[in-house]
């Protein structure tokens, strides 16, 4: 018996979710969920491969490669993780993570979600660049950092945080490049929250006057906020641990133990209990509604980089790791070889399968159709 997957739970409880509450779902959500159902089936297109030995013959239907589904994005996070680990520098790594209060997240299931999610990112970024251009800290005026956003918790539930990946190195003020004194210390975790916290009351009062949004507890600008420091070494733990959620999605296949007609077990982790494992049931609508709250809106970067981590600054950044002790290639630029296409092995004899002719999609393009034909999935 085939071991259950999400993209199981998710097919057999996504159309029944869809018909109750396709009044509520906007525009990212409806996309989101004719991909997934249609993810590697006939309508999305495909190829028919042949064994040159065999002569078997199958069809390899096509990815949707939306970044909410299940199936998708292995190839890709493996990209960006070998992407960059080839861009870090010399100095010891950084994990910085900003988390709002739960009092705020509500505003994230408002017709202003796709500024709520602008404003976090626009006050956590200028909060931590503003810190570590602290003389009495880095001293870095121009300093570098890649932020991740996340909005989910190990039970599926919105936790919206960015995890931020920070190297301990800039250029100061004179054009030298410093780097921190201590691998263990960046800047001091009281300040950056007083800083974050101000910039996003700020960023939000400015949101009100443009966007009607619902009234929250004044209590909320008074409490600690999270922003959590972690030093971690030379960065390469926490680019894999990272890359495994920039291109895929809430939960893994191996965290699913069953699924029933009506209901989904899986596993998570209690992380205020030194992380013991846990289980859940809970009803698949359920399943799949939690799932949903984690489709971003249309057209929003969950991956950001800023100064030097950004690909542009190549140049200050290769400046950067050689003063910091990483070697720097001179000459010409050799040429990546290209990828060969991956070509999969027969079933039956273990030969070579190759694309024989091309399945054209239902709709003759690689994009979905258009809304009214997308609204009747």
């Amino acid at each position: 018996m085939a071991a259950a997957t999400v993209i199981d739970a998710l097919r057999r409880f996504l159309p029944a979710h869809l018909c109750e509450h396709r009044h509520r779902m906007g525009e990212a959500r409806r996309r989101a969920v004719w991909a997934i159902t249609r993810c590697r089936t006939a309508e999305m297109g495909g190829h028919l491969h042949a064994c040159g030995s065999c002569g078997k013959r199958e069809f390899r239907f096509h990815s949707c490669n939306h970044r909410s589904c299940p199936q998708c994005g292995k190839q890709a996070t493996a990209e960006w993780v070998e992407r960059e680990l080839g861009k870090r520098v010399g100095a010891p790594y950084f994990m910085v993570t900003f988390t709002l209060p739960e009092e705020l997240r509500g505003l994230f299931f408002t017709a202003a979600a796709r500024e709520m999610y602008q404003l976090f990112f626009a006050a956590a970024s200028p909060a931590l660049s503003g810190t570590l251009a602290n003389p009495r800290w880095l001293g870095a005026k121009s300093s570098g950092f890649t932020m991740v956003l996340h909005t989910w918790n190990q039970r599926l539930h919105f936790h919206p945080h960015i995890h931020t990946i920070v190297p301990g190195a800039g250029i100061d003020a004179a054009g030298r490049v410093v780097t921190v004194k201590n691998a263990n210390f960046l800047v001091p975790q009281p300040a950056l929250r007083r800083i974050f916290r101000a910039r996003f009351r700020d960023g939000l009062a400015a949101l009100a006057k443009e966007r009607q949004l619902p009234a929250i507890d004044p209590a909320v600008w008074s409490k600690d906020w999270g922003v959590d420091l972690q030093p971690f070494g030379s960065g390469e733990n926490i680019i894999k641990y990272l890359g495994r959620y920039v291109c895929r999605t809430a939960i893994g296949d191996s965290r699913i133990l069953s699924i029933t007609d009506t209901h989904v077990s899986f596993r998570w982790k209690d992380r205020a209990n030194g992380n013991a494992v846990r289980t859940d049931t809970i009803e698949g609508g359920d399943f799949a509604g939690r799932y949903l709250r984690h489709v971003l809106p249309c057209g929003l970067r969950a991956v950001r980089y800023y100064g030097y981590c950004h690909p542009a600054a190549k140049a200050k950044r290769e400046r950067i790791a050689f003063h910091t002790g990483r070697p720097l290639l001179i000459g010409a630029a050799t040429r990546a070889p290209e990828k060969a296409p991956r070509l999969a092995a027969c079933p039956c004899c273990g030969g070579t399968m190759r694309p024989l002719l091309r399945l054209l999609p239902a709709w003759q393009r690689a994009r979905p159709p258009p809304a009214d034909t997308r609204s009747s999935a």
